[in-house]
């Protein structure tokens, strides 16, 4: 197993977040994954490798150059330590008014993105673990907007770079509370990526717009969208069986590599969320993985409560590395 892991996200420091009219804390603190790399490094040792670097081109693999140009003119329009909050469509590429931008969310962005293709690059090289320290989360930005606190889909990019060296199948699990709608946006239309997501009701919770069980693909893509979009309130045990279906889709795809969005935020201490997993859930649900004998790529999403994500991350490589 190797982990990446870039100390430059510390610079990335969201003061706020608008939610709805009303100006709060933005969560998403440098300290959740700093927390999360110590309890790697005292478990496993040195297992960290730092990002590499890529041509900013392979932004392109997923976004479209409207968005990419906007968000880097927007960020230079603004000042030290000043934060913009989008007008949602017809204004602003983003579709929420809760995804600040600032003088460096591109460059963070990007460095996160760098991070998940670090750990596409070392899976082309025969590693079978990995983990990507990814900060800002990317599950919710699409081709063409941003939204969630997302900037770049991490694991869309990810995907493209392994399918650029050949015929290779992907499949994407994404294990948020909260539904991978830009990862579904990506490859809503293509029949060589799988993408399921495991997350809270959006008739509920948010994207609000995008996670329902019809939405299963259009055109090629048919059929290689799943949504299992669960009630609120229900328990690990309820969780696993449904993650058990996701791992039986995913082993018929029969892909050459399995990228999980994971979000820590499904644990019963997140307070900003509603399914109540404990802590020994986590370590069932990595082995339950470990049993697919797929090249892996984790890449971490949400998930703001860092001492419930300690115990978690410990856990769930706990259930992976059996």
């Amino acid at each position: 197993m190797r982990v990446v892991y870039d100390p430059r996200h510390v610079f990335y420091s969201p003061k706020n977040e608008l939610n709805g009219f009303n100006m709060v804390e933005n969560r998403d603190k440098p300290g959740r994954i700093e927390r999360i790399k110590e309890i790697i490094q005292l478990k496993y040792g040195n297992i960290i490798v730092s990002s590499k670097d890529f041509p900013r081109s392979y932004l392109y693999f997923v976004h479209s150059s409207d968005y990419v140009s906007w968000l880097k003119e927007k960020q230079y329009t603004l000042e030290n330590n000043q934060e913009y909050f989008p007008r949602v469509f017809g204004y602003d590429m983003c579709m929420d008014t809760k995804t600040p931008i600032s003088k460096n969310t591109f460059e963070m962005a990007w460095i996160s993105a760098k991070c998940a293709l670090t750990g596409a690059s070392l899976l082309l090289e025969g590693e079978d673990l990995i983990y990507s320290c990814s900060r800002p989360p990317g599950h919710h930005a699409g081709i063409n907007y941003c939204g969630g606190g997302s900037y770049f889909n991490n694991a869309a990019l990810a995907t493209r770079y392994l399918q650029k060296t050949g015929d290779i199948y992907v499949a994407v699990l994404d294990l948020d509370f909260y539904a991978g709608n830009g990862t579904q946006d990506v490859f809503y239309n293509d029949n060589t990526v799988l993408t399921v997501s495991i997350h809270g009701n959006p008739s509920n919770h948010y994207p609000y717009i995008s996670g329902f069980e019809w939405e299963i693909g259009e055109n090629e893509g048919k059929g290689y969208n799943v949504n299992f979009a669960l009630k609120d309130d229900i328990n690990g045990r309820i969780y696993l069986r449904v993650l058990e279906k996701a791992l039986l889709e995913i082993e018929d795809f029969d892909p050459d590599f399995l990228i999980i969005s994971f979000g820590s935020n499904t644990h019963k201490d997140d307070l900003t969320t509603t399914f109540n997993l404990e802590d020994e859930d986590y370590k069932d649900m990595g082995e339950m993985i470990s049993y697919l004998n797929i090249p892996k790529l984790i890449i971490q999403e949400s998930g703001f409560n860092s001492q419930s994500t300690e115990k978690i991350i410990a856990n769930l490589f706990d259930g992976l590395i059996i």
